[in-house]
């Protein structure tokens, strides 16, 4: 945060002189609501002021700026990365603005540890809210595939250390635009952090973050933070951190004295009766795990973030090893039944276009033949990219045949945009043919990282549209056959475009 020029002041120095302002703000998109607070925020953070005055109108300015926050988060959560430079200049101000408001606190609990009688009753309330913007932050930072920084988990421990000083760890405050009625405090908020981490957001959609996101709020103060390790029990593992260093919570154990232990055994037991009752049938809703939380996603989701909470951390289900060596990659079904197809544009059975037809007798008259060269200029004018990235680990099925892989290639360059879902196709190594895949994950660090799921067999593009009168008219589409693999009984499938499929539908 850069300090304000000389001479320049916040719009307002009193709680009624913010409310004020609050209810003149113009109606302005979130981009620009976001930038207004973020400034007068900063002001604020660089002014004297009286910390009871301070705390008073940050504390009115808090639900503005959490509405404005998640206005803005939709023009960034859940895009491809690297994400566009507007994408990009969103997330920077979101993020920019939960620094500010953090910092605003942080300056709070400098009161505090002065020992200024007005802040002293408030230190927990101070703490918590600096953690609770960050934990914001943090979060938005996973919805836009990208890892917190070093230097946040180090500002993260560091308060949650003032707050073990000032022993207030566990002091019950109100937060009521992120837990209604519910007390937080604290501890509960730190391990909320803890528990994001966890829970390997990058590999969910944008919903699933949601309900997970959710789940660690509302059921963070099961947790107990130990300065000792527990008994180590086979239905819970201890997560450990070190609120020294400058790293997330994992289960490897740490011998320093900022260790510390979250102790799992009571959010084990509440995540295991869920999971029981979902299993007899029993509504999402019901349990109180989400208002848009349907079956059979959220079982499946809810047990992942079991297993890295409370069991050890993800579980594999094959042979995971060290690989070195480059990838060829293509996303999009388009670009992707172009090279299938020995880099020749999809023509739709039956009907090439008139553009096409005067292209090939225009060819034909001047060169005695359909001149290839254009085949390779195609996927230049169609954005077809085609990319070598670089192998870093495989899984491997009982068979021959991969089933998953974890490239990188560097941040520079306008390379392929990947995001969570989308459909892919694979060469890796020496190998001569591509395999078909989806995105598990996609990360933004230093480079772009993707965790990619391979569908067993080579795929064969072809076209596909629907079949029968309720499809009458209907074009052909990219699609691609699944051959059957017997080895691990599976049968004989079409990859669609999505909005294609429809329960019960005849397709040609």
């Amino acid at each position: 945060m850069s300090a304000p020029a000389a001479g320049q002041h916040p719009a307002f120095d009193s709680v009624s002189a913010c409310q004020t302002w609050l209810a003149g703000m113009p109606a302005l998109d979130a981009v620009h609501r976001v930038a207004l607070l973020q400034r007068q925020t900063e002001l604020l953070n660089h002014g004297v002021l009286a910390a009871a005055v301070r705390l008073d109108i940050l504390e009115t300015l808090r639900p503005a700026i959490c509405d404005a926050q998640e206005a803005l988060g939709r023009y960034f959560a859940g895009k491809p990365v690297p994400l566009t430079a507007r994408e990009q200049a969103a997330f920077d101000s979101c993020r920019g603005l939960w620094h500010a408001l953090a910092s605003g606190y942080m300056r709070c609990a400098e009161a505090c540890f002065a020992g200024d009688p007005a802040m002293t009753p408030n230190a927990g309330l101070v703490l918590q809210r600096a953690l609770a913007a960050m934990v914001a932050g943090q979060l938005e930072t996973h919805r836009a595939s990208l890892v917190p920084s070093a230097e946040y988990w180090r500002t993260l421990h560091q308060l949650y250390a003032a707050a073990e000083q000032l022993r207030v760890t566990d002091r019950e405050v109100y937060d009521t635009p992120r837990l209604g009625k519910t007390p937080g405090s604290v501890a509960a908020t730190y391990v909320e952090a803890l528990l994001l981490a966890a829970a390997g957001l990058h590999e969910h959609s944008q919903r699933h973050i949601n309900w997970v996101a959710y789940w660690a709020r509302r059921w963070s103060g099961k947790v107990r933070l130990l300065k000792a390790p527990p008994a180590l029990s086979t239905q819970a593992f201890p997560l450990c951190v070190d609120l020294g260093a400058d790293q997330a919570a994992g289960y490897l154990p740490i011998e320093a004295p900022g260790a510390r232990w979250l102790q799992t055994t009571d959010l084990r037991h509440s995540i295991k009766k869920r999971l029981l009752m979902l299993d007899k049938g029993e509504s999402p809703v019901m349990l109180n795990l989400g208002e848009d939380c349907t079956q059979p996603a959220c079982g499946q989701v809810l047990n992942q973030t079991y297993q890295r909470w409370c069991k050890g951390g993800a579980m594999r289900g094959f042979e995971r090893r060290a690989a070195r060596g480059h990838c060829r990659f293509v996303a999009g079904i388009e670009a992707i039944h172009y090279y299938l197809s020995d880099s020749t544009p999809f023509r739709a059975p039956g009907s090439p276009s008139s553009e096409l037809l005067r292209r090939e007798r225009d060819e034909i008259a001047t060169f005695g033949r359909v001149a290839t060269h254009r085949d390779a200029e195609f996927s230049e004018q169609q954005g077809y990219a085609l990319e070598d990235w670089q192998l870093l680990e495989n899984w491997h099925l009982v068979d021959t045949s991969a089933t998953g892989l974890r490239l990188e290639r560097t941040a520079a360059g306008n390379g392929l945009r990947v995001g969570h879902g989308q459909l892919i196709a694979a060469c890796p190594g020496d190998s001569k043919s591509f395999l078909l895949g989806s995105v598990r994950w996609a990360l933004m660090g230093d480079g772009l990282q993707v965790g990619v799921y391979l569908f067993p067999g080579l795929p064969l593009p072809v076209a596909l549209r629907g079949s029968g009168l309720a499809a009458a008219g209907e074009k052909f589409r990219q699609a691609f056959m699944l051959p059957a693999v017997a080895a691990i009984h599976q049968e004989a499938s079409v990859i669609m475009a999505v909005g294609t499929f429809k329960l019960g539908k005849t397709v040609e």
